[in-house]
């Protein structure tokens, strides 16, 4: 009795773990087959890891019920400016689905054409515009993404930085309080927490 007492507590404990881990364990899978097959050229394998990231990220947020036209209308994934994920974001999003919905990707060239985004990838040439570019986006329920060195650039809610040849990222809370998305403390805790960076 007490081996299987044992047993049961520890299946418990493995149970509560497998939550608490959700975003790292899907990030994993999904970067499995990246680093498997590495390229010479770094920056391939660095928007690889960013294309898998973009897809958990949708698993953690939850935006405003006036983002979705209903149920089962799909998470669009906007890129704003040159494309530099190649066909990996395609590849990473294609058959999958977040509570139902499955992704879309769209490629546009400004923001007069966010209509419809959910989630807004800003490329980092597009990061070098006049600030604030992203603030003048009067459409709340959109998920802005950067890929810019500078912290807190462009008061996008999630922003990409390489440490040590690592991506990471950063959140910036007062930015998705202004898109009205909020943002699971899982994610939070994996985060660098920022504010909105004034000129």
């Amino acid at each position: 009795m007490e081996i299987l007492n044992h047993v049961w507590s520890m299946n418990l404990g493995r149970r509560r773990c497998k939550i608490c881990c959700t975003f790292l364990m899907g990030l994993i899978i999904t970067l499995a087959n990246c680093f498997a097959a590495r390229q010479p050229d770094a920056s391939v394998d660095e928007y690889k890891v960013k294309a898998a990231f973009l897809f958990n990220f949708a698993k953690f947020v939850q935006w405003p019920p006036t983002a979705f036209q209903n149920a089962t209308e799909p998470i669009s994934i906007c890129v704003l400016g040159e494309n530099p994920f190649g066909r990996s974001l395609d590849e990473t999003v294609a058959g999958r689905a977040v509570e139902g919905r499955s992704l879309t990707i769209r490629y546009i060239s400004s923001v007069t054409q966010v209509a419809g985004c959910h989630i807004l990838f800003v490329s980092s040439i597009e990061n070098k515009l006049p600030f604030p570019m992203i603030e003048d986006i009067a459409m709340p329920g959109i998920l802005t993404i950067g890929d810019s060195a500078v912290s807190g650039a462009d008061s996008v809610v999630i922003n990409f930085i390489l440490e040590g040849g690592k991506v990471r990222f950063e959140i910036n809370v007062e930015a998705a309080e202004r898109q009205k998305i909020r943002i699971s403390s899982r994610l939070l805790s994996l985060a660098h927490i920022v504010e909105t960076n004034r000129k």
